[in-house]
């Protein structure tokens, strides 16, 4: 006889048992598996969402910190170590270690020592520099530690002078030993009873390999037999004292390495609290490191985590399919804080179950301090408790049907949850009457939202639908069925209700074709205008969405192409001005070059008296002249219009020079006047320009600029003086060149280069250029007065 409901025993349903429902176990398996110590392993299977929201907003900052860390270059070079618990409990009840786990202290000391400097740095964020301070190398105990353990030998030989004693000891007797015994291998009667030619031990003492048939021959002890009882091993009588005393020099090396190693353990356990301290926080460390990787797994990235408001999670994966190496489809999940009751609805094995676990896993995470698969922008509450009824309830042990356990379930939640608690619904009273369960679930979801409990609730109710599209706090929501393919598409969309689709999944799912025509039958003599009226909304609501998104598509391609728009300009900008300083730096090297062959030319002119090598030079100088502009013929034919016809901004040709120019003052009633060549502005003889036959015409093209050696003149009065500190080598050579030739054509008789001490280079430079040019009479230092060797005195 089945009890009444009243007497049915309390389910045990949990925070926990609501947990493992979620997806919460293969969290943890996950993270542990990229935890690198057996201690953080540990914390990661019983890893629990915290419970306070201060906490849960630490770990989310220690989380993202340690992604962006290990993004940069150095990383963080943590890496396997071991637990010392036992280590340090184990030598505290023997007094006693053994060489592994003295090594595994010294190595956990010096992971410590590199952690704690990667974390010193400054490009470590500060959260996470906190945890650098709180380790501690200890460099005592790590010296000693290192001083005496070896990784290959354990105790090392230089552990202590003792043991390096007692080793060499050993060492000469065994030494002592062989020598000895292969003397007695050389003798007739072993040799002849040999089986083999070689020395082995038997209890640590040297024994020989001997017939069997030949053990009267020879004098020893029989220590041991090969298997097949044909060879016998024999400590020849005359090595019997050698034997003992290589024992007994072995027995004090061993004596003095266990004296050694209790040292240690004595000296480990001296310092076991603050072993322990760094034990923890590398643990600590461990465990950050573990949430990082597992986010990078995830493509996890940061979100906001608020005490209340609304829920906006852009794009969210489902967490449990992404561990799972599941394909999923990603669903944004929206809605603004006044929504208490989110009715999803749609076609079976469509996502609704899926969308529950989704945010009940998300919320679980986000207090764990675990980053999110969503996008970002993303948002998202502090639930402080996670209720999950989902699956199947029935439990033939306690005589609980589906809808009993299912009701246990909601009892508990109502008795138990606080205010601002995550309840996620699944199919909400279901297994009973339809009509009847559909009513106690619209009472049990109105008490939720009076509550304040933020509700999550699959559902097929026709009147749970209805009821959240006009209901306060309430809003619908459903999975998209494809009415095309009559496939569920397994997106969500907001404010509107869902088509269960049962008839066409059952279809698709193979039910006899018979089944599904008799069923159409029966469905269609039914009034369900009410439905009609909710699938068209739905419909509508899905169209919007559609267009929604194109919209949102156009604009973030607008967006894309104005940004690759900006970034052209900025290049383009940039290559201007490199094609600028690279043609002055060509037109300042082409100056300095020719220069320098005028100062030759003039030089040779010099040391001559020849009228023919003069004339000779003339024309090498004319020739230089002409090959600077490189004009052509057809071009230059064009610039016939005398100067006294040209004004201000005409294009001129500067004869003899072959160069085209812009002019920058009318040449009226003026014998000389400035022309500006390019980035230079030189002055030139009226009566040497020639303007063009159309008049003024634009700025040449670059490819046409031409290429000249030319002095130029300043267009206010001369300065006497230049100044090149605080430029670079390049920017200094362009302003003394331009200065010098300045000074030059404005017949300054004496001048003042200032360019300071600092590293030399600008020093050097001017006064490498003085020297190759020959520009100016003399140069020299300045006097203590006008600033000394800082400053260069240039006469003409």
């Amino acid at each position: 006889m089945t009890p009444p409901e009243e007497s049915i025993p309390s389910l045990p349903f949990t925070l926990e048992s609501s947990m493992s429902l979620l997806g919460w176990d293969l969290v943890r398996r996950s993270l542990s598996a990229h935890a690198l110590s057996d201690v953080t392993r540990a914390r990661c299977f019983a890893l629990i969402p915290e419970t306070s929201f201060e906490s849960a907003i630490t770990l989310l900052k220690e989380t993202e910190a340690m992604r962006i860390l290990l993004d940069t270059a150095e990383g963080l070079p943590l890496r396997t170590f071991a637990d010392i618990d036992p280590t340090l409990q184990e030598a505290e009840q023997h007094r006693m270690i053994d060489p592994g786990q003295g090594l595994a202290v010294l190595d956990l000391l010096r992971l410590t020592e590199s952690i704690r400097k990667r974390l010193k740095n400054e490009t470590t964020p500060d959260i996470l520099k906190i945890f650098g301070t709180r380790l501690n190398p200890m460099p005592g105990l790590l010296s000693e530690l290192d001083r005496c353990l070896d990784p290959e030998d354990g105790v090392r030989d230089s552990a202590s002078p003792e043991l390096k004693a007692a080793i060499k000891d050993a060492a000469q007797t065994k030494q002592q030993l062989e020598t000895q015994v292969k003397k007695i291998m050389g003798s007739a009667a072993w040799k002849d009873s040999l089986q083999d030619g070689y020395i082995t031990e038997r209890e640590g003492r040297a024994v020989l390999p001997i017939r069997s048939d030949s053990k009267g021959r020879v004098e020893g002890i029989v220590h041991d037999s090969s298997g097949s009882g044909q060879t016998l091993f024999i400590e020849p009588t005359q090595v019997v004292q050698l034997n003992n005393q290589l024992k007994i020099a072995r027995m004090n090396v061993e004596r003095e390495r266990v004296r050694i190693l209790a040292q240690l353990a004595e000296r480990i356990l001296e310092e076991k609290e603050p072993l322990l301290r760094n034990l923890e926080n590398l643990a600590d460390l461990d465990l950050i490191h573990a949430r990082a990787n597992l986010a990078r797994a995830m493509k996890a990235g940061p979100f906001e985590l608020s005490q209340s408001g609304e829920v906006e999670l852009r794009h969210a994966r489902n967490p449990e399919l992404l561990l799972s190496g599941k394909n999923v489809v990603p669903n944004s999940l929206q809605w603004n804080p006044d929504i208490r009751v989110v009715i999803i609805s749609g076609p079976n094995t469509g996502g609704k179950t899926v969308t529950l676990k989704t945010l009940g896993l998300m919320s679980l995470m986000a207090r764990a301090g675990l980053l999110l698969p969503v996008d970002e922008g993303s948002r998202i509450p502090f639930f402080p408790q996670v209720y999950a009824d989902i699956g199947d309830e029935q439990d033939m042990s306690q005589d609980l049907s589906t809808f009993s356990g299912h009701l246990k379930k909601i009892t508990h939640i109502l008795d138990e949850a606080e205010t601002g608690a995550l309840i996620l619904l699944d199919e909400l009273g279901i297994a009973t009457d339809p009509l009847q369960g559909a009513a106690l679930a619209q009472a049990i979801l109105m008490q939720m939202k009076d509550r304040r409990l933020m509700t999550l609730v699959s559902t097929h109710y026709l009147s749970l639908k209805v009821y959240a599209q006009t209901a306060e706090g309430f809003t619908n929501a459903c999975m998209e069925f494809d009415l095309n393919s009559m496939t569920p598409t397994f997106r969500l969309v907001f404010g509107a209700p869902g088509q269960s689709a049962a008839l066409e999944t059952a279809e698709r799912l193979g039910l006899d074709p018979e089944i599904i025509r008799k069923s159409r039958e029966l469905y269609d003599r039914e009034d369900h205008r009410a439905e009609v009226l909710l699938d068209e909304l739905t419909l509508q609501k899905q169209n919007l969405e559609y267009q929604l998104k194109e919209l949102e598509d156009q604009k973030e391609q607008t967006r894309q192409a104005l940004q690759e728009q900006n970034q052209i300009r900025a290049r383009l900008r940039k290559q201007e001005v490199d094609f600028k300083r690279e043609k002055n730096q060509k037109l300042q090297a082409q100056l300095r070059d020719s220069k320098k062959e005028i100062r030759k030319l003039i030089e040779e002119a010099r040391g001559t008296k020849s009228v023919k090598q003069l004339r000779g030079t003339e024309k090498r100088l004319q020739a230089m002249g002409r090959a600077a502009g490189n004009i052509p013929s057809e071009r230059r034919a064009l610039y016939t219009i005398p100067a006294s016809k040209l004004k201000k901004g005409d294009e001129v040709i500067v004869d003899g020079y072959d160069a085209i120019g812009i002019l920058e003052e009318d040449p009226i009633s003026k014998s000389k006047v400035q022309v500006r060549l390019g980035n230079f502005f030189t002055t030139v003889e009226v009566k040497r320009l020639f303007g063009h036959t159309q008049g003024h015409r634009t700025r040449p093209r670059e490819s046409e600029t031409p290429q000249v050696s030319i002095q130029t003149e300043t267009h206010q009065a001369p300065k006497t003086t230049c100044d090149l500190r605080g430029k670079t080598v390049e920017e200094a050579l362009q302003e003394l060149e331009l200065f010098l030739s300045q000074a030059v054509v404005n017949k300054c008789p004496r001048v003042r280069l200032i360019h300071g001490h600092g590293m030399g280079k600008v020093k050097e430079l001017v006064r490498d250029y003085l020297g190759s040019t020959g520009i100016g009479k003399k140069f020299e230092p300045a006097s203590r007065e006008e600033g000394g060797d800082g400053v260069t005195i240039v006469e003409f």
